[in-house]
């Protein structure tokens, strides 16, 4: 516990210096001199971290958020409707990006990258997890519409989560199941209009 906590205040530490526009190196070097890290635990963090800088930075927070993800589900997960296991894991990847982090900043970080395409593949990687963890399986093309579709839901729903101020989050809550309940209604209309066509050939 005691490691865990203290690669999040070296990361917390290394995010605030980046977002008052410090590069990686000073961030890195005044984190140390806050921390009192040793030389040791500074080339660690560079090598296994800032390697790539920011990029590798927001991979590794991604990693920390997926480990603890797999701690949040229960017993009776397996229970859960596939919509509401994916609905228990976004708000569930939320609650431990404000227990850890801070969601501003987490954005703030994001949006150093400048690059659409490292944004893409960030949020892919985040909707690849989310379906793993909710137990699919799948191989075919559903595999990409299904991670596709999850980042617009993630993505919308992460936009909604840094200004909602609300008691618990229950209105980002309440935005992941609109915004999964349009999917769901789309999917059946869908599913009915390709039925009507087909039986419109025969």
């Amino acid at each position: 516990m005691k490691n865990k906590t203290d690669s999040v205040k070296i990361i917390n530490s290394i995010i605030n210096f980046l977002n008052e526009d410090f590069d990686i190196k000073t961030s890195l070097e005044m984190t140390a001199k806050d921390l009192r890290l040793n030389k040791k635990k500074i080339e660690e963090i560079d090598n296994n971290i800032l390697y790539d800088g920011i990029n590798s930075l927001i991979v590794s927070i991604n990693l920390f958020i997926n480990q603890e993800m797999k701690t949040v589900i229960s017993n009776n997960f397996k229970t859960l409707r596939i919509n509401e296991k994916i609905r228990y894991l976004i708000f569930s990847r939320f609650e431990i990006i404000d227990k850890f982090f801070d969601r501003k900043s987490i954005f703030k970080l994001v949006v150093k990258q400048k690059s659409l395409s490292k944004v893409g593949v960030m949020l892919f990687n985040i909707s690849d997890e989310i379906w793993y963890l909710s137990g699919d399986k799948s191989t075919d093309f559903n595999y990409y519409t299904k991670r596709f579709i999850l980042m617009n839901i993630y993505s919308a729903s992460f936009f909604y989560f840094l200004r909602d101020n609300s008691v618990e989050y229950s209105k980002t809550r309440e935005f992941i199941d609109k915004q999964i309940s349009n999917v769901l209604k789309f999917g059946k209309l869908k599913s009915n209009f390709l039925n009507f066509i087909y039986s419109n050939k025969t």
